[in-house]
């Protein structure tokens, strides 16, 4: 038997539902705040993600599926959105159109790490990417934005970690500060934070190895900020103060790419424990110039959707068979085939789902098969419903029947769903 890759995994009903439902909530918020769906490419050149995410991360350094095509060039299956969605706005002159330019996205996306509960190789995000405006009140929008989507899911009890790292102007000197600060702790740093800590110190700040106390005992990047990264701080936490949005200053909060300046944050809830944080994005007001593009400023999130959805089963276990559409089994002779293949064109807006039986054995099978399959309603079309231009519709729960016109039935399956 063959299986599947480790790290992935098949997602069938009743999980999918969760999953459709999930997407479609995301969505649907995403399309009322201005923002305009985009799909890129599953693959990319090795080169987006290596100049963009930073040869230090760990995704270049040890997560990227790279592989050579058949002419040597070498693309990678693509480990996140942001650098995807930045190389098709350049590509596309989407700079020529008013900004800023508003996406969201989902997909999958690819990560060889171990796999564990919430995280895959093969894993599945949704995310935004706000490009062409670098006024604070659009990074607050993007928080707005999914905290919404998040309450619209059901979840409570939702914070954001926030912290400004500042930008090429300010930065330099947080990062000489930071460099210094833990040359005095060479010794106890990991292999990994101490090859890091001269080219690229700031990761060691979002190393999951290192003691907590030593992170916080090292230097603050608010205390480095220069006038204007300062004051796009401010004006955000102001914002976010203004729309009721609770924060917490995270001091040790870098993200885990090279390209975040300014803004970084995440979106945590008090009900997951010690792993609660649910997203996570920023501002990376250098990417697109970085990639080839003309200097705009932009800021976005990204969510993992398999974390997501294993956090609303668990807080409601039923929730995925919940959201089943009702099912209902059109019964039929052999010769009202065409009728009962009509009927289901004329029901495919009611919201229900309408089986056809295929065997056409007799009434007694096929209505054990209809309540095998979890039909709550069966139609029944008989030589004599056919002769009348009527349909019996027997409640497969309560066993009670009527007979009604055809274009009665739709009628029927609202009246059944509302009981």
């Amino acid at each position: 038997m063959i299986k599947s890759v480790k790290g992935t995994s098949d997602i069938a009903s009743p999980e999918v539902l969760l999953w459709q439902h999930v997407e479609r909530t995301m969505a649907t918020t995403a399309k009322a705040y201005g923002y305009e769906e985009i799909r890129t490419p599953t693959i990319e050149m090795e080169e987006l993600f290596s100049t963009s995410v930073g040869q230090g991360t760990d995704i270049v350094e040890k997560e990227m599926y790279a592989f050579p095509d058949k002419k040597g060039r070498r693309l990678v299956l693509r480990p996140e959105g942001t650098a995807a969605t930045c190389r098709a706005y350049i590509e596309h002159q989407m700079n020529l159109q008013p900004s800023p330019v508003k996406f969201y996205y989902m997909g999958s996306f690819f990560r060889y790490e171990q796999p564990q509960s919430g995280r895959k190789r093969e894993f599945h995000s949704f995310g935004v990417e706000a490009i062409g405006e670098q006024s604070p009140v659009q990074d607050a929008e993007v928080i707005d934005m999914v905290m919404t989507m998040l309450s619209r899911l059901g979840l409570s009890h939702l914070s954001v970690d926030i912290n400004s790292i500042g930008d090429d102007n300010c930065r330099p000197a947080y990062k000489d500060a930071l460099r210094a600060a833990l040359t005095a702790h060479e010794s106890d740093l990991c292999e990994d934070c101490r090859r890091r800590m001269s080219d690229n110190p700031l990761r060691v700040l979002d190393c999951k190895r290192e003691d907590p106390s030593l992170l916080e005992s090292l230097p603050k990047s608010a205390d480095y900020l220069c006038a204007e990264c300062e004051d796009h701080f401010h004006r955000l936490l102001s914002t976010l103060d203004a729309l009721k949005i609770p924060y917490r200053l995270n001091h040790r909060l870098v993200r885990g790419l090279d390209y975040y300046t300014r803004t970084v944050f995440e979106v945590v809830s008090e009900d997951l424990g010690a792993q609660n944080a649910l997203l996570g994005g920023g501002r990376y007001d250098y990417l697109v110039r970085h990639l080839g593009g003309p200097a705009t400023p932009a800021v976005g999130w990204g969510l993992g959707l398999e974390r997501l959805t294993s956090v609303l089963t668990a807080r409601c276990p039923e929730l995925a068979a919940s959201l089943a559409i009702p099912r209902a089994y059109v019964v039929h002779s052999e010769t009202a085939m065409a009728v009962a293949f009509q009927l289901r064109r004329t029901l495919a807006d009611t919201g229900w789902a309408l089986d056809v039986d295929m065997r056409q054995d007799g009434f007694g099978k096929q209505l054990a098969r209809a309540s095998k399959r979890g039909a709550r309603i069966a139609l029944i079309l008989g030589e004599d419903e056919i002769a009348a231009g009527t349909c019996t519709v027997k409640d497969l729960t309560s066993g009670s029947q009527s007979t009604v016109t055809l274009e009665s039935v739709a009628a029927c399956l609202a009246s059944a769903v509302q009981k």
